[in-house]
This record gives structure tokens, sequence and C-alpha cells, in this order.
């Protein structure tokens, strides 16, 4: 499902970053409860060519449930324009599931990058996994759970840590990372189609 229009959005897609990405969804939102499909759609596929970029850049475990994301973002533009779409809560829960599939990447990247000792890369993309959850949860509309919150602020707790001593905090870091790996996980299957 990777369309020729891909190519069209690669120059875009350039221009997002994991935060613009979130104002990308805002305005696909926004747009498609004024009505305005044709606008709504751009912005959905411009979402869809940033995840499509990702999946060149993720690890093997997580390009799958990317290049999935862009997919499902792709088929849900063509459904906006199309006027397909009934409910905000079809394209919420996509930019739920994208949003989802970002965390995974960056808690792969933020642990992999702890093991090769590289605090401060793990800290920033710990960090960066912890706002995709959040977003995440957002989008779906979810309370966050009580383990999930401990799960949350000990991780944030941990990339601010990793950023500014390193080394010094490698134990901690090690159950954190596995903690925030198996949180998303969980969410994942609550939100999954």
């Amino acid at each position: 499902a990777w369309s020729a229009g891909v190519i069209s959005w690669t120059a875009v897609a350039n221009q997002e970053s994991s935060p613009g990405i979130e104002q990308t969804f805002q305005k696909a939102k926004q747009d498609y409860l004024d009505k305005n499909l044709h606008s709504a759609s751009e912005h959905i596929n411009k979402g869809a060519a940033f995840m499509k970029e990702q999946v060149g850049k993720a690890s093997a475990k997580s390009k799958k449930a990317l290049r999935e994301s862009a997919d499902e973002l792709e088929q849900l533009a063509g459904d906006v324009k199309q006027g397909l779409v009934s409910s905000p809560k079809r394209i919420e829960d996509a930019f739920a599931r994208a949003h989802l599939a970002l965390a995974s990447n960056e808690h792969v990247r933020a642990t992999k990058s702890w093991s090769q000792k590289k605090y401060d890369q793990a800290g920033e993309a710990l960090q960066s996994a912890n706002e995709h959850v959040e977003k995440s949860l957002s989008w779906a509309g979810g309370k966050i759970e009580k383990g999930m919150t401990d799960t949350m602020t000990k991780s944030n707790e941990l990339a601010a840590k990793l950023k500014q001593k390193g080394a010094s905090v490698s134990e901690e870091a090690g159950k954190t990372l596995r903690d925030i790996g198996s949180s998303i996980e969980d969410f994942k299957k609550r939100i999954s189609r």
C-alpha cells in the first residue's frame, strides 16, 4: 500500500519532526471537524509520509508497527477525502496508534543507546518515547492507569538522570527501560484494531 503519492509527500515529511507530527495531527482533526476534508486528508498524508520516513531510520524491531501505521494513515487520508469517515474517533484512534508506534521506536532506540553506554542519547530517546506515549493516551481518550502513571514518572525521572549523570544510573536504567517497554506493549494491545 505504498502508493505513488508518497513521493510527492517525501519533501513534506522531511520538514516534519517528531513534535511537529502532533501539530499535523491536530490540524487534520480540526480540518475534519470544520468539514474541510481535502485539507484534513493532506495533513493525514503528511503524517503517513512522516511515518514512512521513520521506517527507513528504524531498527528491524520497530519497522513493522511504523509501516502499519503509515499504511493506516494513508488509507484514512483517502477515506477522509472521499467523505467516508463518519466520526472523529476513527481519526483519533489512528493518531493514537501512530504515536504508540513512534513511542515503541524511541524506546528501542533508548535501550540500544543505553546498552552502547550513550547515556545522553538514551535519555533523549526515552524522553521522546514518554512524550509519544502521553500523546497516544490523549488521542485514545484513555485515562492513565496507576501502573502506567508510576512507570511514566519513573521513566521521565530516568530520562533526566541519564542526560545528567550517565553511567551512574545504569542498574536503575535497565529495570525502568524494561518497565516502560512492557507498559507500551500493554497499551498497544488495548488500542489495537
